[in-house]
């Protein structure tokens, strides 16, 4: 994340980024560029070179010199705040990896710092894709470069971190644990800068900016959907992708910054530590059938009376066959399993096609598919709280953008919250309309 797939790795200019964000930390710690280049053990002019380069790459002055030193303009004050988070980030992910509690109070040749300063864009940018990709032969065609270059990147990397970050075999090269890890971390680092750029876009005035969204399958993907549209309202340049996929894969993307938010289900326990989740609203659960089943036209049923009934279940390992699992656990009788499946699509259609039972949430009937041939049947079902709600990193730092189309979610469940709470006879028609 963060480099061209498809450049050729090399020590040219294109590729001196992370050089040259050293270098601008370097002036901004040091206050000028000549003090800057004697720190760093850089020439001036060579210094100024890299911050002239790196200005015409985000576009903009990132400082005022003078005879005094080198001031940071405002553009230059946001770049900076994300450039410290990158570098915050890539120091604590490389003591993480060797062993040090925390960057090295002396400025040795081995602490974790003037580590990260060794490291070149060719080596984070073959690591990163050897991780992804599974193996160096993998990342060689992704990058579209030799498999030499990606071996040679990569023993550079393990002998400027000294740790062994990959698995070695007669005919491949792939990230072990440790690997993944840092490739991980790398990659949320570089991540602060594709921020950077949509912060300097936002204080331009563009009404641009990027969201990459990930939704939980039993979410109301409508609701998914007003929000998106209300923000291209007073965003119309903003860019989304909606990615929908278990909690497992979207959490791993979210954890690596491809991902920004995941919306659906929280978990149970709620997760902490390197997340936090945020609930929306309640959505229980609740047993549906297709219309004009027999358990549908009665006023009431027993749990006794879905024992007659076969089942279409989710698979194990989700919130929702938990649930199930406790309902049949109360039952003498248990029904039986005809389908288990990943797919609510396929869930749905199994119970329109025949007089199969699932549980789902009452959103899924109320919002999902309204007028559809789902109903939910008059039955208590286990006291498992369901809410639905968002997960974001704990340090993450959103953009202006990201940071509306949360504000415009959140407004659009306290909306839908009011309309669900309102008297059955209130027509869908008069639900409040988004300014």
């Amino acid at each position: 994340m963060g480099f061209d797939q498809g450049a050729e790795v090399n020590e040219s200019d294109d590729l001196a980024r992370l050089r040259r964000l050293f270098l601008f930390d370097a002036v901004c710690e040091a206050g000028g560029i000549g003090q800057a280049a004697l720190q760093s053990g850089r020439t001036q002019p060579a210094v100024s070179l890299a911050i002239s380069k790196l200005e015409a790459s985000f576009g903009g002055r990132l400082f005022e010199r003078g005879f005094g030193g080198s001031e940071l303009t405002a553009e230059g004050a946001i770049v900076q705040r994300r450039v410290r988070r990158m570098l915050d980030q890539m120091e604590r992910a490389v003591a993480s990896l060797t062993g040090q509690s925390a960057p090295a109070a002396a400025h040795g040749k081995n602490d974790a710092r003037n580590m990260c300063r060794h490291l070149t864009d060719s080596q984070v940018r073959c690591h990163i894709a050897i991780a992804n990709a599974g193996s160096a032969a993998e990342a060689a065609q992704q990058l579209r470069i030799s498999q030499p270059a990606v071996h040679r990147a990569a023993r550079q990397i393990e002998q400027t971190v000294g740790v062994s970050l990959y698995r070695r075999r007669v005919h491949s090269v792939s990230a072990n644990a440790a690997g993944i890890e840092f490739a991980r971390c790398l990659s949320l680092a570089l991540y602060e800068i594709a921020q950077a750029r949509e912060d300097l876009a936002y204080a331009r005035g563009q009404l641009s900016g990027k969201v990459a969204i990930g939704v939980l399958p039993m979410l109301p993907p409508r609701l998914v959907a007003r929000a998106i549209q209300r923000l291209r309202e007073r965003y119309p340049a903003a860019r989304l992708t909606v990615d929908e996929g278990s909690h497992a894969r979207l959490l791993r993307e979210l954890r690596n910054g491809t991902l920004d938010i995941i919306i659906g289900a929280l978990r149970t326990p709620r997760l902490t530590g390197a997340v936090q989740e945020t609930e929306l609203f309640a959505d229980p659960f609740i047993i549906a059938v297709r219309k004009g089943h027999r358990l549908a036209g009665k006023k009431t049923n027993r749990a006794q009376d879905l024992t007659g009934y076969d089942w279409v279940v989710p698979q194990r390992n989700v919130p929702r066959r938990t649930t199930i699992d406790s309902i049949f656990a109360r039952l003498q009788l248990k029904p039986t399993i005809v389908v288990e499946t990943s797919s609510l699509a396929m869930m749905m259609a199994m119970l329109v096609e025949s007089d199969c039972i699932t549980l789902l949430a009452r959103s899924q009937i109320s919002e999902a598919y309204p007028g559809s041939e789902m109903v939910a049947l008059e039955l208590d079902t286990p006291a498992a709280r369901r809410a639905v709600g968002y997960t974001v990193r704990t340090d993450w730092l959103s953009t202006a953008v990201q940071e509306a189309f949360i504000e415009l979610l959140r407004e659009e469940c306290e909306e839908r919250t009011v309309f669900n709470d309102a008297p059955a006879s209130r027509s869908r028609r008069s639900r409040p309309k988004s300014a």
